[in-house]
């Protein structure tokens, strides 16, 4: 089931809600072909093209837009409305009465009609227009480098966290990158003060309200404003977002009160329209596995990333560079459990919620998907994370809604730091730096996010550099760029003074490993340095060709 759901009020015999508004059957009417092909400069924006260009992703018939002509066959079958067309799908969402639709079934150009739920038809044509909310303010600066655990107010743990403040501190914040973000509503985002030198910077961009097929975003549910506050609020003292300087390009795609694969539906729309704008990471808080008509509903092995709507449409908008971020979802206390999709995709980053000290939400729905791809990816703070509230507020919730969109944000400064980095060299990167990256689980995939480590990694990876580097420590592990290596030999040492006279050094760590990913991690949980201690580590490093030798002194402080 998709994450939010509103309740609905019954007044006299006034029932508040959706379902109050008449609402007709929704079919998927799924073509054979594309017969004609148009260029791609009148079906993407040249932002998208130029993310194709600089990764060498090739213009592929799933760009190509639904024929006219079969659109035009549709739309003379009487009782049928066109709610918008899905190029990926080569489609249509139509609303339509059963005795159009066993019509439109018979078809020559048709492929499958497919029953997708109810939902009210529209009054308007499909026509984003992309409105940006501009105020002027006398003072807009927005700056990170320079934060002090206070300037971030309620944010400072669940950034500091995965490393955000780092990234922050090295001069990152998202700008330059442009973010999609998919969920139920945007009440207020743009009147509450965590959004006002947002929007001053002209960073905040209405998409399209799929769901209602219009323009208006900002009002209908709270739950996309909490989002987007995780990433792009800037409230010095009160409330920074992961990355504030990132544009974030809006998009309504749920109905609060019903569950179907409509909405699914809206998300694949949502898609292809973020994509044809050119945007750089999807950021969605949403996800589906049961809907109201239970004959519609997923079971555990569909999660395989290939049979939903869904997850064809991450699948593709991954596949065209972009990066999407999914919440796991709040299953993992119910009988349910199971993460949702397209959270199933594998080269999405799904999301899962842990606690300000690394520990599960009891929630955080688990993994992994049905062909035993890791899932989660990643986790982030979910448990009492910071988010805004229309009201101009701040407070805490719980959910994988909102460790995604704090993942997003750090995800945005790496892509800012490397943007010449092919999005799945950065996800890779996320994945093998993460905390737990070497045993991973069905809980919290690869662990807590550690974007700064991702970072120094890629900067390594980048520049070419041959020979190994320790990147960072701490007191359970050692990361080390291994760079063309691959087998490690290590030995830790710590230094002692004997009669305190005598410099004497014991052997407290060794192993010997392949590592074929040029990122290898340490593991001294059975030996945990010491704050008040100091150690040397000796590594041997062996390619084809070389052997490398290298030796740190003072390898741990309290300051590492």
């Amino acid at each position: 089931m998709s994450l939010h759901k509103l309740s609905l009020i019954l007044i006299g015999n006034l029932l508040i809600g959706s379902t109050a508004i008449a609402q007709s059957d929704a079919y998927l009417v799924q073509f054979k072909d594309k017969p004609t092909a148009v260029s791609s400069s009148e079906i993407l924006s040249k932002k998208s093209i130029a993310r194709r260009t600089k990764f060498e992703i090739p213009l592929t018939t799933e760009d190509q837009p639904v024929y006219a002509g079969y659109k035009t066959a549709i739309r003379q079958i009487d009782s049928t409305t066109i709610r918008y067309t899905l190029k990926w799908h080569n489609g249509l969402v139509i609303n339509a009465s059963k005795s159009a639709a066993l019509k439109i079934e018979k078809l020559a150009c048709v492929h499958k009609v497919s029953y997708v739920g109810k939902a009210k038809a529209p009054i308007t044509v499909e026509k984003p227009q992309f409105i940006k909310p501009v105020i002027k303010l006398k003072e807009s600066t927005i700056r990170t480098d320079n934060l002090s655990p206070e300037d971030y107010g309620m944010t400072y743990t669940q950034n500091k966290q995965i490393q955000i403040t780092d990234l922050h501190q090295m001069g990152y914040n998202g700008k330059g990158v442009t973010i999609a973000v998919f969920d139920a509503g945007f009440n207020a985002i743009d009147k509450i003060p965590s959004f006002l030198k947002h929007q001053a910077n002209g960073l905040l961009t209405f998409g399209f309200d799929i769901a209602e097929l219009d323009n208006v975003l900002n009002i209908k549910d709270n739950h996309g404003t909490a989002v987007s506050s995780c990433i792009g609020s800037y409230h010095k003292g009160k409330f920074i977002g992961g990355a504030p300087m990132a544009h974030l390009m809006l998009f309504r795609t749920e109905y609060a009160s019903t569950e179907y694969p409509i909405e699914e539906l809206n998300w694949c729309k949502a898609a292809e329209l973020a994509d044809s704008a050119g945007v750089d990471i999807i950021s969605s808080s949403l996800g589906y596995n049961q809907y109201d008509d239970t004959s519609l509903s997923y079971t555990h092995k569909d999660l395989d990333g290939q049979t939903s709507y869904a997850s064809k449409a991450a699948r593709i908008a991954s596949q065209k560079g972009i990066i999407v971020l999914n919440s796991a979802g709040n299953s993992g206390d119910n009988k349910w459990r199971k993460i949702g999709t397209p959270s199933d995709v594998a080269s999405v980053l799904t999301i899962g919620a842990a606690d300000k000290n690394g520990e599960l939400g009891s929630f955080s729905s688990q993994g992994y998907n049905s062909l035993g791809d890791v899932k989660p990816d990643i986790v982030a703070m979910g448990v009492l994370a910071s988010v805004a509230s229309p009201s101009g507020s701040y407070y805490q919730g719980y959910g994988t809604s909102y460790s995604t969109p704090i993942a997003a944000g750090g995800l945005a400064c790496l892509v800012q730091a490397y943007p010449e980095t092919h999005p799945d060299a950065i996800k890779h990167a996320v994945r093998i730096t993460a905390s737990q990256y070497m045993t991973p689980d069905s809980f919290l995939g690869y662990g807590i996010a550690q974007l700064k480590t991702a970072a120094d990694f890629l900067l390594l990876k980048e520049q070419g550099q041959a020979l190994p580097k320790i990147i960072s420590t701490a007191q359970t592990f050692i990361n080390v760029y291994t760079g063309k290596a691959t087998i490690i030999e290590y030995q830790v040492f710590q230094h002692k003074k004997f009669l305190l006279l005598f410099n004497t050094k014991k052997k407290v760590a060794e192993g010997k490993n392949d590592s074929n990913q040029s990122f290898y991690r340490i593991d001294l949980s059975d030996s945990p340095l010491k704050c008040s201690k100091r150690y040397t580590i000796k590594l041997r490093l062996k390619s084809s060709i070389d052997t490398y030798t290298l030796k740190k002194s003072q390898l741990y402080n309290c300051l590492n």
